[in-house]
């Protein structure tokens, strides 16, 4: 747990503004326990808010369904899930190989967490806005595919192909939730952080922030957003920074 997830973690705890009224209690998913308890651990949170570290390998059906049944025993209920593991590997040179690589965790590992969790979302459907179940994929505006044709898109120039198909898949997983969850009180959202200065794809947040990338908190506080309902009015696209939002 780092970067863009740590920040959203880090922001919830900070928040006074709760789905409904009372403070979160945030499951941060690491695979690493040891790890996530001493992240946790170090976190620091007021309104009431806490946390716990949970073990979650999203490529591991038996690691979700243990941290499912964690959050079964102890809580009873999930009211958001915010999937937000990604990668993106430079180092693997066989595109087929990158390819197979991203999809098994940019796409299949979001769709085994969303399912197992599912039942956990659906266990008291929400009878007013404000108790509005989420889910949450963090994806990227490299995924759109319609931004992929404009010149004037900010990475219009960047290659990344295995990586921009397995977003644009998560796009596609995001409207096939958003349908089936559709009569349930659930709302599915698609979120692109943007470009943060984090490790992500073995970079140096210190360099790319000085190459104009944002601090990840922005990031964070994009995904609170989302949380809190500000952002519901927007439907059927990728939520992004400042307000800002791109087409699937």
């Amino acid at each position: 747990m780092s970067g863009i997830g740590l920040q959203i973690v880090k922001v919830l705890l900070e928040s006074d503004t709760s789905i409904d009224g009372t403070p979160y209690h945030i499951y941060l998913g690491s695979r690493d326990l040891q790890r996530g308890k001493d992240i946790a651990a170090g976190l620091s949170a007021s309104h009431g808010n806490t946390v716990s570290a949970i073990q979650l390998d999203i490529t591991s059906p038996e690691s979700v369904n243990a941290a499912v049944a964690t959050v079964k025993a102890e809580s009873g209920r999930l009211d958001v899930l915010i999937n937000n593991a990604g990668v993106n590997y430079h180092e693997i040179e066989d595109e087929a190989t990158k390819m197979r690589t991203l999809y098994d965790i940019n796409v299949i590992g979001t769709s085994r967490v969303t399912d197992a969790f599912k039942p956990l979302l659906l266990t008291q459907p929400p009878v007013e806005a404000k108790k509005q179940k989420r889910i949450i994929h963090v994806t990227s505006s490299m995924g759109s595919i319609a931004s992929r044709f404009n010149p004037d898109f900010e990475f219009y120039h960047q290659p990344h192909t295995a990586y921009r198909c397995s977003k644009a898949a998560l796009g596609m997983l995001t409207a096939c939730h958003a349908y089936e969850l559709k009569d349930h009180g659930v709302k599915v959202h698609a979120m692109d952080p943007g470009w943060a200065a984090t490790e992500f794809g073995g970079g140096d947040p210190a360099v790319t922030k000085e190459l104009g990338a944002v601090d990840p908190r922005v990031s964070g506080l994009t995904c609170r957003g989302i949380v809190e309902g500000k952002r519901d009015h927007e439907s059927e696209v990728i939520v992004s920074n400042n307000g800002d939002t791109f087409p699937f």
